[in-house]
């Protein structure tokens, strides 16, 4: 696995992958910088990996949902995200490191991390299933947009597959929404 720290690269992919568990890879011109795993059904959890580390990220609640970040087998969170009441959020490290998130939806599921002023420094932006194997409404690649000027690049990576997970996820609850409301009226 690749590190953006070592070999930094502006334009990646999430793709999905040819082989699964990992579901999604994060495809650079230098090869893969991260990978998804959605470890259940329902993708509440998952496990990221980049050339820095392996993580699991899991969603907790529905009134009050809250995004958890640990190390692999560790039971301390190193990270949790927020969600806003807008459905904008906050990524909050241990370290004290934050990063806001904001949905960016005009052009279809997208989103950024910001940084303390407010520029992008990870921006997503999903496209639909688009090849013979997938459905219609599935999200299948994502285009990344890294800010080269940023002077710490080993959590771009991390950043990048929490976007997409928070993108995937938002999905997901959208479409399930929308299967409901149609049962509803059957």
């Amino acid at each position: 696995m690749k590190s953006l720290a070592v070999l930094p690269c502006a334009m990646l992919t999430w793709r999905r992958s040819t082989s699964t568990p990992p579901d999604f890879e994060l495809q650079g011109e230098s090869g893969v910088y991260a990978t998804l795993a959605f470890l259940d059904e329902d993708k509440s959890l998952a496990r990221i990996r980049t050339a820095e580390g392996t993580w699991t990220v899991k969603h907790l609640g529905l009134l009050n949902p809250v995004i958890t970040l640990r190390e692999e087998g560790s039971a301390i969170n190193l990270a949790t995200f927020h969600p806003h009441a807008l459905r904008h959020g906050k990524l909050d490290f241990l370290d004290g490191a934050a990063f806001d998130w904001a949905w960016l939806h005009e052009a279809g599921p997208a989103g950024a991390f910001l940084d303390g002023a407010g520029r992008p420094l990870v921006h997503l932006q999903a496209h639909l299933g688009r090849d013979l194997t997938s459905t219609p409404d599935e999200l299948e690649a994502c285009d990344v947009d890294l800010d080269m000027t940023m002077a710490a690049h080993y959590r771009q990576a991390l950043l990048a597959a929490l976007g997409w997970y928070l993108i995937q996820l938002d999905h997901l609850k959208a479409r399930d929404e929308a299967a409901a409301e149609t049962a509803l009226r059957l």
